[in-house]
C-alpha cells in the first residue's frame, strides 16, 4: 500500500466489526464514527484521532477490529483495521490502527461534507443563462470576459439569499423558501472568503428536494457541482480540511 494514497487530514469513518468475543463479517451495528488521519507510520500502520461519540471519546480497546474508510482527493478507499495503542498529541486523543486487509478503492468518487452555516447567494438559470456563465468561466481573455459579463447583465438575473448547510468537493446543501425541482441549474456564490477569493461562483444542478417538517414552506436542496475544474474542487477540499484541522486543535 503506497503512502501516497493518504494525506494528513484525510477524513476517516469507522464501523465496528469485532469487540471482545463478538465477531461479524459485517458491522455489528450501523453506527459510523468519524475520525481524521494524523500520521502514516508505515505501510500499514496509521495514527488517527479517537472518534467522539455522544460527546465522549469512543471506547476503543486493543485488538478491536473495524471497517475503516478513507475520504481522499482521489476517491474513497476502505479496508479492515485492528486497534493498537492509545495516546495523546497535544489535546487530541489518538490511537494507532493497523490495516489487516487489502486497501480497496471505490470507483464512485465521494467527498467528505463539512457542516457549516455560511451565507449563500444563488439563482436559478435557464439554458441560455447557464451557457453564458459557463462561457464566462472558460473565457481566455479579459476582453472576452467583459463582453460576457455585459450579456449576463442584460439578463437582469436576481439572486436569492439563504444559508448553506454543508459543502463538499462534490456539492452542497442549502435550505430555501422557494421550491426548486430536480435538475434545475443554479449559480451559487457561497460567502466563504477562502473560496470566493479564487472562485467567483459555482455551477450546480439540483439532485434532491425535500420539504422541511419544522418550517412552513421550507425546502432542503441537495446540489451537485457541475462544470467544476480540478483546481476549483481542490480549493474547496483544502478549505474543508483546514476547518477540520482547526476544530481538532480547539476541541
Amino acid at each position: 500500500m503506497p503512502k501516497t494514497v493518504f494525506e494528513i487530514g484525510n477524513k476517516i469513518t469507522l464501523q465496528l466489526i469485532k469487540r471482545g468475543n463478538i465477531f461479524s463479517t459485517k458491522p455489528i451495528d450501523k453506527t459510523t464514527y468519524s475520525s481524521t488521519l494524523l500520521h502514516v507510520n508505515s505501510e500499514r500502520e496509521l495514527t488517527i484521532s479517537v472518534p467522539i461519540y455522544s460527546n465522549m471519546l469512543l471506547s476503543m480497546s486493543t485488538n478491536d477490529i473495524y471497517f475503516i474508510r478513507f475520504y481522499t482527493r482521489n476517491g474513497l478507499y476502505q479496508s479492515k483495521c485492528v486497534v493498537g495503542h492509545r495516546g495523546t498529541e497535544g489535546h487530541i486523543a489518538t490511537v494507532t490502527v493497523k490495516l489487516i486487509s487489502n486497501l480497496e478503492r471505490h470507483q464512485r468518487r465521494e467527498y467528505y461534507r463539512l457542516e457549516c452555516r455560511a451565507k449563500l447567494a444563488w439563482t436559478k438559470v435557464n439554458e441560455y443563462q447557464e451557457k453564458l456563465y459557463l462561457d464566462l468561466k472558460n473565457a481566455a481573455t479579459e476582453g472576452r470576459k467583459r463582453i460576457i459579463k455585459e450579456q449576463i447583465k442584460m439578463e437582469e438575473i436576481t439572486f436569492n439569499n439563504n444559508l448553506m448547510m454543508d459543502i463538499s468537493g462534490g456539492g452542497m446543501r442549502f435550505n430555501s423558501s422557494i421550491l426548486l425541482e430536480k435538475d434545475d441549474s443554479l449559480i451559487l456564490v457561497p460567502d466563504i472568503a477562502e473560496i470566493s477569493s479564487d472562485i467567483p461562483y459555482l455551477m450546480g444542478k439540483v439532485v434532491l428536494v425535500r420539504q422541511l417538517q419544522n418550517k412552513n414552506n421550507g425546502y432542503e436542496n441537495k446540489i451537485k457541482f457541475i462544470n467544476i475544474s480540478n483546481e476549483e474542487r481542490e480549493k474547496i477540499i483544502t478549505y474543508i480540511f483546514a476547518v477540520e484541522r482547526e476544530k481538532m486543535r480547539t476541541d
